[in-house]
């Protein structure tokens, strides 16, 4: 993967794709898969909408770390698609009804250590995490006496050497939380899905409100939210702060405040873009601004509740971590962004 020290917009593309959802890069080509895996035409040029069967509540689409599997989503529904990236559909997948209309769904795709790719997410209720392998449905973490913690999974990550599971989800009443957890530990005890997060790991020690997280290899980079920080919590971070965490040191390497919060978080290219309003890119070794692009347009969700605003932040853009290049969309059109 490339990786980028000051950043410079090189090249931009605009093109009209009415109603562009669920972007995602496959072997270097963006396709619109909400439209039945149409591919976003060359800039000049305006996309001829082909409607997919699948329906208009699915918005938001991840891609597997190996590129075989994409999974498209409602981000505030029930069912969820996972596709061959040929745009054959493999099987469907579904989550909990309760608070399913609040926030986004749960899920990510990884590769499990014998290499194939594992499906993480909630099947059967909102607190209760489940491995499985993404092709067949096999069940990984099938395991009776499970009691998972009073936690509403959203926002799900993989850490690149597959080791960590991230939730950047909330509990009641509504405050954004974090839970990181050792996703091997739990493929030989499932157990370990249903706590909070181990005590070497910022879910267990950050007290302030999380907006948004993502990995950075296996360290966590989280932004706090507006609010103020829980008065008997720690002063570790303050809100609108963005943070990285050392799974080595177990402790901060950096923490930043800003002006306003930095939202949902997404790694691109050895930093980390943030999602909030508009992007805006930080240094990953030392949360420095490197660039932000005001006019186009991310939403302005500043944590797993979403409800009506589902189509903001990681719905709205694919980033494409070999081409160092980043595409958003807003509905009717699609910016791609080259940088250097």
């Amino acid at each position: 993967m490339g990786k980028i020290g000051r950043m410079q917009e090189i090249h931009r593309d605009v093109i009209a794709v009415a109603g562009a959802k669920a972007l995602v890069w496959v072997q270097g080509r963006l396709y619109d898969v909400a439209n039945g895996w149409q591919p976003v035409p060359p800039h000049g040029r305006t996309a001829q909408v082909k409607r997919g069967r699948y329906g208009p509540q699915f918005d938001a689409a991840v891609p597997s770390p190996g590129g075989d599997v994409v999974a498209l989503v409602a981000s505030t529904g029930t069912k969820g698609l996972l596709f061959g990236t040929d745009g054959e559909l493999i099987r469907e997948i579904d989550r909990s009804y309760y608070h399913a209309g609040t926030h986004r769904y749960p899920v990510a795709l990884c590769t499990l250590p014998n290499g194939r790719t594992g499906l993480v997410h909630c099947p059967e209720a909102y607190n209760r995490l489940e491995v499985e392998d993404a092709l067949t449905g096999e069940r990984l973490t099938a395991a009776a006496g499970r009691t998972p913690v009073d936690f509403f999974h959203s926002r799900l990550a993989v850490s690149p050497s597959g080791r960590y599971l991230l939730s950047a989800g909330w509990v009641w009443q509504p405050y954004g939380c974090l839970a990181v957890l050792d996703l091997h530990r739990a493929l030989s005890d499932p157990a370990a899905l249903d706590t909070g997060g181990d005590a070497d790991t910022p879910g267990w020690r950050v007290r302030a409100e999380v907006a948004g997280a993502c990995f950075l290899g296996d360290d966590v980079v989280l932004s706090t939210s507006p609010e103020p920080n829980d008065p008997e919590g720690p002063e570790e971070l303050p809100h609108n702060a963005l943070a990285r965490w050392s799974s080595t040191a177990r402790t901060f390497t950096w923490r930043v405040r800003l002006d306003t919060t930095a939202g949902d978080l997404v790694p691109f290219a050895g930093h980390v873009l943030a999602l909030c309003d508009h992007p805006r890119l930080f240094d990953g070794n030392t949360g420095e601004l490197l660039a932000e692009w005001p006019d186009l347009d991310t939403g302005e969700a500043v944590s797993a509740i979403v409800g009506k605003r589902a189509f903001s932040g990681p719905a709205r853009v694919a980033v494409d971590q070999e081409a160092l290049r980043f595409a958003v969309t807003d509905g009717d059109r699609v910016t791609v962004v080259q940088l250097g």
